[in-house]
This record gives structure tokens, sequence and C-alpha cells, in this order.
């Protein structure tokens, strides 16, 4: 499950790919080049919207009353993702394994006064061409009221990490939002992209066939605008609408050309899809 607003905003496709084998291997050398040189950068603690976990000063914890105090928070975060109670504890737990390393790293740091987390969203670019952007919680340790990229987690909202360079997290942390360059290897991505996909071949099949009915309605078939009429009241079943409201289809036929124009209009706008 994933939130998806819309094609053009989940998975937006340049017009042109240029040179996408050799782009995307440069690309990816050159963050992990900057991954490896890369300062931290850190951002004030408490910002706006984030969901808190404080510890108490001087109150000894284990990795595991932290991971137990770190669940229902993390449950938080995903409420606003999952309403399944079952899909969102189970987001929960793939949650907690991926922040194991942080989890013991709490645990361990005396300085660490608590652990912040944040909505967020991640875009991965994949070669020249594509652009997929899915929902991400950002988990970050509280030291000295402030939270640095060295100690921030990103994950997909499945639980599992968005696969970030420490340069992409660095960059990413100040604005609250990340880009990776690569090959989208989260779950979210794939399947937030292949959704996104599917709805748009969808709409373009639809729109396809639209323009095919009304070429041969123009050349006196009317077939093709009978049959999609069918298809769109579900296959001819006695779907009644408004009797203020005309079928477009059977408008397109009418001899009247404005009425043709008002039905062809709301047809594009129940198949409109929106290129980039």
């Amino acid at each position: 499950m994933v939130a998806i607003t819309s094609f053009q905003s989940m998975f937006q496709t340049t017009s042109t790919a240029k040179a996408a084998t050799t782009s995307a291997a440069s690309s990816t050398s050159t963050a992990a080049s900057s991954s490896t040189s890369v300062a931290p950068t850190q951002r004030a603690a408490g910002a706006s919207g984030s969901i808190k976990l404080e510890f108490s000063a001087g109150q000894p914890r284990t990795a595991d009353s932290v991971r137990d105090q770190l669940r229902g928070k993390i449950d938080q975060a995903l409420g606003g993702i999952y309403k399944d109670k079952e899909q969102r504890a189970k987001a929960t737990d793939e949650s907690l394994k991926s922040l194991a390393p942080q989890i013991e790293k709490a645990a361990a740091s005396k300085d660490v006064s608590g652990i912040e987390i944040r909505a967020t969203t991640v875009e991965q670019t994949v070669g020249s061409a594509t652009n997929i952007r899915g929902l991400g919680v950002e988990v970050g340790l509280v030291r000295d009221k402030k939270v640095s990229s060295a100690d921030t987690n990103v994950l997909d909202y499945q639980g599992k990490s968005a696969g970030l360079t420490g340069a992409e997290t660095a960059k990413g942390l100040a604005k609250g939002t990340y880009s990776h360059q690569g090959e989208a290897s989260s779950a979210s991505a794939t399947e937030a992209g292949s959704a996104a996909l599917s709805k748009a071949r969808n709409a373009l099949s639809k729109v396809q066939q639209t323009t095919d009915a009304l070429r041969a309605y123009r050349n006196g078939d009317t077939s093709q605008l009978d049959a999609l009429r069918a298809q769109m009241q579900g296959g001819g079943s006695a779907t009644q609408t408004q009797p203020s409201t005309m079928d477009p289809t059977s408008a397109l036929m009418s001899k009247d050309a404005n009425v043709r124009k008002a039905a062809l209009s709301q047809m594009t706008q129940v198949y409109k899809v929106n290129y980039r």
C-alpha cells in the first residue's frame, strides 16, 4: 500500500533519455564517491510535526527497552499511511529490524537524549529517464538538541531501508525530503512506480479506444462507439443515470455539433492524462 497522489507526481518520466546507461553509471559513481567524503549535516531537534521519543535522564536503558518504546512511536508515524492495523503492525516490525543499528547506538550512547521521527518523501532517479517518488519515514537520534545525518536512517513506507548514501542523507536532512540516484531497490519505489505506470497505461488505452471509435464513426461505423458505451455502462447493464445527463458516447452521434463537442470534452476529462 502506498499513497499515490497522481500519475504526474508519483511517476514522472522525462520526454527524452540521453545515454541512460552511461549517465546512470556516472551518477552512481559520483554519489558513491561523495558519500565517502561528505561531512555530516545537522538540524535542530523539535521539528514541527515530528514524533518524539524522549529518554529520562539518568535512567538505564537497553536495546530492548529502546525498541519497546520506539515501537509505539513508529506505529504512530505509520498510522498516516496504513489504516489496516495488521499491515501497520507488519511495517512497524520491519522498521524495527531496519533500525537495529540505531537502537543499539541509542542504548549505548549516553549523550543520546531521544529519537525524532518525521514523515518524508524519497525520490529515486533511475538512469536519466525516470523519477519515482514514494513516502518514507525519517528516524534520527537527538544529541545536544540536534539531529545529525550520521545518526539518521530513512525507511520506505514498508519499513525497509531507502538505500540512501551518506551524501544523500546529509543533503536531504535539512529540507526533510530525500533524493536517491540509482536503481529503485526498495519495494515502495517499485510498487509505486508499477501502480502509477499501470494506471497511466490504462488511461492511455481508454483514450486510444475513444479515438479509434470516433474515427470509425466519422467513416460511418458506429459499432466501436456502441461497444465503448456498453463498456462504460458495465457491459450494457441497466445502470441508471441522472435524467439531465446524456450518455457521452450517445451524444457523440448527435446531429447537434454543440452536443457532440460537449460530449467529447466530457470523455476527455474522464480519461485525462498529464504529459510532461
